[in-house]
């Protein structure tokens, strides 16, 4: 696990921390499934988490993968990172995760569990409710150098914590690795 200090919940750039964690890890169609499972065949599971609370969140990224191509992930998850420091998004990239964002949305209303949920949410944080149309068009608002600037704020070498777990035999990770 790789994980990196995100806005809270209230954050006025949530819809861009929420595109830019889509693009990253979030669905077989992400940057990290494609690259370290499709293409590398390096990891079974891989994905990224995007965890906002009150008064801080984080993003996670996770992959299983065997020990010997665990430093291998991680630098192809650096990788990524520094990409989308670096790079805008394509236009292409950045519909079809707001079309997947929405697509999810507006499947949450299917379940009355995910729906109560949601409405309490929003009670809890905002103090009003949001419309999925509301939502949407906030969703629709998120522009590449949104999501190029968050990817800037958040992933700071300094910033991201790593967690190796299990038979990890003369596996060594230092800090250097870390930059992005």
């Amino acid at each position: 696990c790789l994980g990196v200090p995100a806005p809270p919940i209230t954050d006025e750039n949530r819809y861009a921390t929420l595109i830019l964690n889509t693009v990253l890890g979030g669905g077989m169609s992400s940057r990290l499934f494609q690259t370290i499972r499709e293409e590398r065949g390096l990891a079974y599971s891989i994905y990224s988490d995007l965890s906002p609370y009150r008064d801080t969140g984080n993003l996670c990224v996770y992959a299983g993968t065997s020990a010997n191509k665990a430093l291998e992930v991680v630098d192809l998850i650096l990788a990524e990172f520094r990409d989308l420091k670096q790079t805008q998004i394509a236009a292409e990239e950045l519909t079809r995760a707001k079309d997947q964002v929405k697509g999810n949305i507006l499947m949450g209303l299917e379940s009355s569990g995910s729906r109560m949920a949601n409405l309490a949410r929003q009670e809890m944080y905002f103090h009003q409710f949001f419309s999925a149309e509301e939502i949407i068009a906030r969703v629709n608002e998120v522009e590449a150098e949104h999501v190029q600037t968050m990817a800037q704020r958040l992933f700071n070498p300094e910033s991201i914590a790593v967690t190796l777990l299990g038979r990890l035999d003369g596996v060594k990770l230092s800090r250097n690795r870390l930059n992005c």
